[in-house]
């Protein structure tokens, strides 16, 4: 988990942090132990850095993409370049089936279209020269991988609206515009959430799920916080848990999978810190629901629009460490779950009785600063 404390410097304002944030990226890709490689044809824009993945610290994949990333017509052109030393990351052998299935997710567009789905050989450019690919269609939608010379990294090609035969691909030099685009794509990713919301609040009914990339984080905080108070309740009013259906175990575990892979593609975080991630954003939404009386029910006097807010800036402030109204609560949180402000005691037993009280005070301390933190941000919208 990497700990956002703020910043260490003056920040000016958006514009700042934006930059900032893509000359970090750029660093990152710089540091790549192998080529990276991006679509050179056809001449689509804009281009972003939509997705890496670090194990042991080490970049071992980078996804450049050219196109409306948005789009289910496109067009659009993805490039994986995973290195292939590391048979762990899941797109280097996984079934080109799965592959495209799991871009279908991303833009929820599950419909089958005409022509059923077809796998054959094929050839793709790379630097100026046709290399065997195997490559799999179905309709405006197709998943290619190959290996450039050399054999150092697997590319792995996703495309819509885009003909096979027309995309040239190139090892990049300049990375600057892909950081860059990376900004705009998350910014873009706000902006249409928001747009959703608008748009459920006029018609007063569910809207159609956006490819936002944040909608997985939102599956799991909901059932989370929903099995937390219903838990709560049947405690409260029977004295134990009332049994009644629920998801079954290998349910909730893809809840809690989806989460961890889309942390990981967006925050561009290892498995462990990715799962980390998601543990406190779960476990600071549970908390909030269970404390403050504006994220209940609306016949208990709550606010549903406050408690959705604040469940949306958790997750951006998770999964896309954007600044957003709530970040002093947020740090507050992630400070009580790593337990930053804690003396170094001994754990029990070995602890003392006085170090025992002076931890659960500071523990008490720690969570009433943090509730009221949400107290100013709810009194301040």
């Amino acid at each position: 988990m990497r700990y956002r404390s703020g910043g260490s410097g003056p920040v000016d304002g958006p514009d700042d942090l934006w930059r900032q944030a893509a000359g970090r990226d750029e660093e990152l890709l710089a540091d790549a132990a192998f080529p990276l490689y991006a679509p050179a044809a056809p001449p689509l824009s804009p281009a972003a850095l939509t997705e890496y993945q670090l194990t042991n610290g080490e970049l071992v994949k980078v996804q450049l993409c050219r196109g409306d990333w948005f789009a289910a017509a496109g067009p659009v052109v993805q490039v994986a370049t995973i290195r292939a030393v590391d048979p762990g990351v899941p797109d280097v052998w996984a079934a080109l089936e799965h592959l495209v299935a799991a871009e279908r997710e991303r833009l929820r567009t599950w419909d089958t279209e005409p022509g059923g789905a077809a796998e054959a050989p094929a050839e793709l450019v790379v630097d100026g020269a046709a290399l065997p690919a195997e490559l799999r269609r179905e309709g405006r939608l197709w998943v290619a991988r190959l290996r450039p010379p050399g054999g150092r990294v697997v590319l792995v090609v996703t495309a819509r609206g885009v003909a096979p035969a027309d995309v040239e691909l190139e090892a990049v030099t300049d990375l600057a515009p892909y950081t860059q685009g990376r900004q705009l794509l998350l910014n873009e990713m706000a902006l249409r959430r928001a747009a959703q919301r608008k748009r459920q609040d006029e018609t007063g009914g569910p809207a159609a799920e956006e490819p936002l990339g944040l909608a997985d984080h939102r599956r799991l905080v909901d059932y989370s916080v929903a099995e937390a108070l219903r838990l709560e309740a049947d405690v409260r009013t029977h004295g134990y848990p009332v049994p009644r259906p629920e998801p079954t175990g290998a349910e909730r575990r893809a809840l809690w999978d989806k989460a961890v892979q889309q942390q990981m593609r967006l925050a561009g975080e290892e498995r462990n810190e990715a799962e980390e991630s998601v543990s406190a954003l779960v476990n600071q939404m549970v908390a909030l629901a269970q404390a403050a009386d504006w994220f209940a029910a609306p016949a208990t006097g709550g606010s549903p629009e406050a408690a959705e807010a604040a469940v949306e800036e958790s997750i951006r402030f998770t999964a896309l460490a954007s600044e957003v109204a709530s970040a002093p609560a947020q740090r507050a949180w992630l400070r009580q779950w790593h337990r930053l402000d804690e003396p170094p005691f001994p754990e029990s037993p070995q602890a003392t009785p006085e170090e025992l009280r002076l931890r659960r005070e500071l523990t008490l301390q720690a969570r009433a600063s943090w509730l009221d933190l949400w107290r100013v941000w709810f009194s301040q919208r």
